[in-house]
């Protein structure tokens, strides 16, 4: 019955996490077919790779400022 719904496929599971990042959670938590286990491993796995694509944003935010820099300083 609750397994019967398209949103507890394992399929949509993956393409909202690659979509929604973390805000998909509550779908790996509310489905039944999922053991406390693997819900607890996709968390981790969810939280550490936002974080990791956050510190690279953070990264190239700090690249993209310092080659403006020097563009600026090759423009004057």
């Amino acid at each position: 019955m609750a397994q019967d719904k398209w949103y507890f496929k394992p399929w949509v599971i993956l393409i909202a996490i690659l979509l929604a990042g973390p805000l998909a959670l509550p779908l790996v938590w509310k489905n039944p077919s999922f053991s406390r286990t693997v819900k607890m491993i996709l968390t981790v796995l969810v939280i550490a790779a936002t974080l990791w694509f956050l510190m690279a944003a953070a990264d190239i935010y700090k690249t993209f400022l310092a080659e403006m820099r020097e563009l600026e300083k090759v423009l004057k």
